[in-house]
């Protein structure tokens, strides 16, 4: 597994790495300033981001643990 997303809120999914391909994904799609939240576990996406983020995620080949992910 390499992300981990999580529910947060209602309308919100916590995103985590879980391995250095899922770190190097993540910096690949995030500015530098935006590092350490992600690569810590303290970033939060709504749902219909979430869902966009999940399907790039899979077309690059990173596995995504995402247990309330719509089949797309």
């Amino acid at each position: 597994m390499d992300l981990i997303a999580q529910p947060h809120d209602s309308d919100l999914v916590l995103l985590q790495p879980a391995s250095i391909h899922g770190v190097f994904w993540l910096q690949c799609h995030f500015p530098q300033s935006e590092w350490d939240a992600l690569l810590s576990g303290q970033a939060v996406f709504e749902v219909s981001c979430m869902k966009q983020l999940a399907q790039d995620a899979r077309l690059a080949g990173v596995s995504l643990d995402w247990a309330t992910s719509v089949a797309s």
